[in-house]
């Protein structure tokens, strides 16, 4: 099993230069996949990086 590579909220939100409420959005709609792990949200690189195909 691999880890898949992550990114903290505030890194996602630079990358897709958007507000907090924005990104918390997307991943209720299922556009983003998120991680929740000791109380702190991860974000998939992979499922950000689809938003742009």
């Amino acid at each position: 099993m691999s880890i898949p590579e992550t990114l903290t909220v505030p890194e996602a939100m630079e990358k897709l230069h958007c507000s907090k409420s924005f990104l918390y959005a997307l991943i209720r709609e299922g556009k983003l996949r998120s991680y929740s792990i000791g109380g702190k949200r991860l974000i998939d690189a992979e499922s950000l990086a689809r938003l742009f195909r």
